[in-house]
């Protein structure tokens, strides 16, 4: 066999590999609570940022959107933010558990279901082969902004205790930059006032107010969102929680989540084999996040981490816990040595560790506390669910084939490729995931398609650079993520298109995003008012001025 020969039949070997190995991906698995996930591929809560002003429930984009994804055969998808209570939103626009639980006010809320089922979800017996539908519920504490938060002006949002979002001064930003930072961080962000035993009362109970109604709207099951600094993330943080009674994270640091998870599933509204899943973030843990030094990594934080899984584990109650706060960039994890970062490094020994924890039986292991006598039981674990940076298939084939997950969270990639299971399915892996798919132009005017553009584009493309050219000329630096990260507003536009039926466009820029996510009318009701016809320019301009205050402080 001369060298061409063999270079050609270890290219097939790879490319038969790689079609054994994306097989994985497409095998079920199976639940504590009982219910069977039909594939490892999980399409992650993403905000969409598609319902009215000051929150609300689920509108036709919602429901188009998600049809489509339901398409894509998908073993799990989980919504956006749902927010349990309807004064304490993040941007404006998001889905809302409503007060009281009625037909009616369910009825959207099972469109929604119905719509991520698919249509031959009808049929019992295809039950365990349709995509299992999960509500995010969250609440965002301290990080619910002035004005879009659903409150009255300058009303404070809750908190574990009285600490505000960060008001120091950033490494390397200018004086003026951090004025104008400081003034609108007073505007738009107050101290939030510290919770009372009966408002963290007030707090389960709307938990489990949002558990109810996806159960009864026939959801799956939740995912309760302790992560990216939301409520219960500011419970279990030393840095947001400087209680002393038995809420303090010195003390007792998940309680609350425990006191939530123990609601739900004494719930007597609530099936037993209601799914539970938890949201994690491993950058969470790291106490100097602006340091892009390596040896800012604690151990220490990564043994809380680590302790704070097993807990959850042994609370027997909990289905899936999603690992997020990295980017999955060395299918070895352990191997290379060379780190991006402390939140990089925690993340990736975090999510290597995770498994393997989880995935023990032996006493052991688990230094004989209560997670051991669970696993001897027989009781199985929850189930570890990776998220960050899943691009291509080989990434997405090596996290399940180095135990590194049993579940693969997939966001932005879902928003390219809303039918990825089912293509993987049809055996057309090799021509959509073999190299990472284009990234869109963020920082620029977008990519000129080679058809060209419309005159509409084109003027839309001169006003946005006299924009750039105009800011530039200000001496404050323009925010790395400015509207709430130009990463976030450029996916939830590409969401817009595919509720719309439309393909993704990559000659939106990052600026043209931005403006387009705020500056946007949902779908209205036929008995709004005239007020919500026009109050959309103004809120969408507050929103690009608490965007931007985000955007500095990220």
């Amino acid at each position: 066999m001369d060298t061409a020969q063999a270079a050609h039949k270890c290219g097939q070997d790879a490319d038969d590999a790689d079609i054994d190995a994306s097989q994985e991906l497409l095998t079920a698995i199976k639940l504590t609570c009982g219910r069977t996930v039909p594939n490892r591929l999980v399409k992650v809560a993403m905000y969409e940022h598609m319902s009215n002003l000051y929150g609300g429930p689920p509108n036709e984009a919602h429901f188009e959107l998600y049809s489509r994804w339901s398409k894509g055969e998908w073993g799990m998808i989980c919504t956006g933010n749902v927010q349990v209570c309807n004064d304490h939103l993040t941007l404006g626009r998001d889905m809302v558990v409503p007060e009281h639980i009625t037909p009616e006010t369910v009825e959207p809320f099972r469109r929604l279901a119905d719509a991520i089922h698919g249509e031959a979800y009808t049929k019992a017996q295809e039950r365990d082969n349709k995509p299992l539908a999960i509500m995010q519920l969250s609440h965002p504490g301290r990080q619910s902004a002035n004005i879009l938060g659903g409150r009255w002006p300058f009303v404070p949002p809750l908190a574990p205790s009285a600490v505000p979002i960060g008001r120091t001064r950033r490494a390397g930003t200018s004086a003026a930059s951090s004025l104008l930072s400081f003034i609108l961080l007073l505007v738009f962000f107050q101290t939030p006032r510290r919770m009372s035993v009966a408002d963290i009362d007030e707090v389960v109970d709307a938990f489990v107010r949002g558990a109810r109604l996806a159960a009864e709207s026939g959801f799956d099951g939740v995912e309760l969102h302790a992560a990216h600094g939301y409520l219960i993330s500011q419970f279990m943080s030393s840095k947001t929680n400087l209680r002393n009674d038995e809420y303090s994270a010195h003390s007792d640091p998940l309680r609350l989540l425990r006191r939530i998870v123990s609601a739900i599933r004494g719930s007597s509204a609530i099936a037993s084999d209601f799914v539970v899943g938890i949201k994690l973030n491993a950058s969470d843990y790291v106490e100097h996040q602006n340091s892009d030094n390596p040896s800012d990594y604690s151990q220490a934080q990564e043994d809380r981490a680590m302790q704070h899984l097993r807990e959850i584990a042994s609370w027997n109650m909990v289905d899936y816990i999603q690992v997020s706060g990295g980017d999955y960039e060395d299918p070895a994890f352990m191997i290379k040595t060379k780190m991006q970062s402390s939140r990089q490094t925690l993340f990736t020994r975090f999510a290597h560790e995770a498994v393997q924890v989880l995935s023990s039986t032996s006493s052991e292991q688990f230094g004989g506390n209560a997670l051991s006598s669970a696993a001897c039981n027989g009781r199985p674990l929850p189930l570890v669910m990776l998220t960050g940076g899943l691009r291509t298939l080989p990434l997405l084939t090596s996290a399940l084939a180095n135990k590194h997950a049993h579940l693969l969270g997939v966001g932005r990639l879902a928003v390219l490729c809303p039918e990825l299971p089912r293509m993987l399915q049809d055996g057309m892996s090799k021509t959509i995931l073999s190299e990472p798919l284009p990234e869109p132009d963020l920082t620029g005017l977008g990519i000129v398609p080679p058809s060209g553009q419309s005159i509409f584009s084109k003027l839309e493309r001169a006003v946005l650079w006299v924009m750039i050219v105009l800011w530039d000329s200000i001496p404050v630096e323009l925010p790395k993520l400015v509207g709430a990260g130009t990463d976030m507003a450029w996916h939830i536009v590409m969401m817009r298109r595919i509720a719309r039926g439309q393909d993704v466009d990559f000659s939106v820029g990052g600026l043209a995003a931005v403006l387009r996510m705020w500056l946007w009318v949902a779908p209205w009701q036929e008995e709004d008012s005239l007020w919500d016809s026009y109050a959309w320019v103004l809120m969408g301009l507050i929103g690009v001025l608490v965007g931007i205050i985000i955007g500095m402080l990220l």
